[in-house]
């Protein structure tokens, strides 16, 4: 039974990949980027979404989880995820830079007079989103959110050293799991308004580099060879190579920690 369920599960994750792989491969040929140059950003952007979307089911399942086993468990089906958002990250980066050189050929040219002409109609666009904003919504919904995320990331570490590990494994397992967190929530929230982007084609175009270099700051980074911050909090942890940890090195902390009480792990 659990195994057809794991296959239905499986299947309509592939249908569900399949369409954003989809509607992100079209959205950039309205951008009219080469076939050969969207697709495997395309792809790769799909996955990463996928990926993301797992990684925070995951975390969300660890958050409330009391038992050592079950919570070793989901560190380890945590870090599959992570591990995969790591793979297409990485692919990702490397059509990135060949993908917006396509895309800043077409805009470089539109950001003299036209705009020029259109802000002076329009007014600052600061100016303009200040009358339209209130600060006391905005910095009490922040507010909001940075007071749940320090009380899940207090109740995370309390509950590892409960079982067995050292305060500062804890803390740096927990920062990264929750900056990995709020990355990942950002980059679904960036794939979803890529998707739905509609106007004439100067806007999308626009609109869609806009996006995909805000996707680029934390997944890429602003040169090639950067360790950007979703990368570094992520890690590249092996037997040889301590440096840069992130979420794959202090996962293993924890788990080896967590070994002394559990008899198959």
């Amino acid at each position: 039974m659990d195994q057809n369920k794991d296959l239905i599960n499986s299947i309509n994750s592939e249908n569900n990949l399949t369409r954003l792989n989809r509607a992100i491969y079209h959205k950039l040929l309205e951008c009219r980027v080469p076939k050969m140059i969207a697709a495997k950003p395309a792809y790769n952007l799909a996955q990463m979404y996928m990926q993301a979307h797992d990684f925070m089911v995951k975390a969300n399942d660890l958050n409330r989880l009391n038992e050592t086993t079950d919570i070793a468990e989901k560190i380890l089906e945590t870090r599959e995820s992570v591990k995969n958002l790591k793979h297409f990250a990485n692919q990702f980066g490397r059509g990135y830079y060949v993908l917006m050189d396509k895309m800043s050929a077409l805009t470089e040219n539109w950001l003299d007079g036209d705009i020029g002409e259109a802000n002076e109609e329009i007014g600052d666009p600061e100016e303009v989103l200040s009358g339209l904003k209130s600060d006391d919504l905005v910095n009490g919904m922040e507010d909001e959110i940075k007071s749940h995320n320090r009380q899940q990331f207090r109740a995370l570490v309390k509950k590892l050293i409960s079982k067995g590990c050292p305060e500062d494994v804890a803390n740096y397992f927990a920062e990264n799991l929750f900056e990995l967190k709020f990355e990942t929530d950002n980059l679904v929230g960036l794939v979803n308004r890529l998707v739905t982007i509609e106007g004439g084609f100067e806007s999308i175009v626009l609109d869609v580099e806009e996006i995909m270099i805000e996707i680029s700051i934390p997944w890429v980074g602003f040169s090639p060879g950067e360790t950007a911050h979703a990368l570094w909090h992520i890690g590249d942890h092996d037997e040889d190579n301590f440096f840069f940890v992130g979420f794959l090195g202090w996962s293993l902390a924890v788990l080896e920690n967590l070994q002394e009480n559990l008899e198959n792990l």
